[in-house]
């Protein structure tokens, strides 16, 4: 049995759609007022916590084998993101030793290397910059520490590039309102990483299911691009003609503030050789990503409607 906590984000969607293609048998953990149609559409039973009650969890973890933590505010938000990710974290932790579970996979990001620009690897050294990225940091630190002491449950760590696909709110959504104005401006940066939340979830299942040593990281990404080639492919996949230039002087992006900072850093995952082990083979690049986003496009698009 599955446990998936952030089930209703962004890549936890992607998860539930990703477990249930795979016959898994799983359980979602929501907040007061979330979004379920995802969940229900999926098979996925709905059970309410709240990751700062540990209480509110002991129901969620009854029968619980996989632990899959996708549980962090949005950058762009007000949230405490310190708190989400240290006590949050360790109540989930607590209540899945208690339970018994074998296997925790935790759902981190590139963003912990900071906003320098250049390749990464994971020797590289963590450099976070903003309070998002601290909070990602300390949370990754405080799993390491948890592995020191117990080997259960095991921990796996997925950190992955940039995520663009459907339902992406912060980068794929602006781009497609961008370009049905006909004009897409951009931040300056270059070549980046990418990962596609599908790619992310098939990262996530393999590193519950294939044995590796407590704590292991894995550095995912599904392909490289500028952001200019991202959103030229998405304007072609949905048929659409739009400009796409770097934001100027008399110009500026509607990308979120720190998902233009994410574009400006341009950073890069070098293939990592942990990947033959974990079995990890990307589905999408480029041009799959702008498919596919173009597919949420037509099948939804009030999407693009402005609030």
């Amino acid at each position: 049995m599955n446990l998936l906590v952030g089930a209703t984000g962004f890549v936890g969607g992607h998860l539930v759609e990703y477990l249930f293609q795979q016959g898994e048998i799983s359980k979602g953990v929501f907040r007061k007022g979330s979004h379920l149609k995802i969940m229900d559409t999926n098979g996925v039973q709905g059970i309410e916590a709240d990751l700062s009650d540990h209480h509110s969890l002991h129901e969620a973890m009854e029968g619980v084998d996989v632990i899959y933590n996708l549980a962090s505010p949005m950058p762009d938000s007000d949230a405490e993101f310190l708190k989400a990710n240290t006590e949050g974290l360790l109540n989930l932790l607590e209540a899945g030793t208690e339970a018994k579970a074998k296997v925790f996979v935790h759902l981190s990001t590139l963003d912990v290397y900071g906003f320098a620009a250049g390749s990464v690897g994971s020797s590289t050294p963590f450099r976070p910059v903003t309070e998002y990225q601290k909070a990602k940091a300390e949370s990754e630190r405080i799993l390491q520490e948890f592995s020191k002491r117990s080997s259960e449950p095991r921990v796996a760590i997925i950190r992955s590039a940039r995520a663009v696909g459907s339902r992406d709110e912060s980068l794929a959504l602006p781009m497609l309102r961008m370009i049905e104005g006909g004009k897409v401006v951009l931040p300056p940066g270059g070549s980046m990483s990418f990962s596609h939340p599908g790619d992310i979830a098939q990262a996530m299942f393999k590193a519950a299911t294939v044995n590796q040593s407590p704590g292991a990281s894995f550095l995912i990404k599904s392909f490289d691009s500028t952001p200019e080639e991202l959103a030229g492919g998405i304007a072609a996949a949905v048929g659409k003609q739009a400009e796409v230039k770097k934001q100027g002087l008399f110009s500026s992006s509607s990308l979120p503030k720190y998902t233009a900072e994410q574009l400006k850093a341009s950073l890069h995952i070098e293939e990592q050789p942990n990947w033959k082990e974990l079995g990890y083979a990307p589905q999408y690049n480029l041009k799959g990503a702008c498919e596919e986003i173009a597919n949420w496009y037509r099948k939804e698009p009030w999407v693009t409607e402005s609030a």
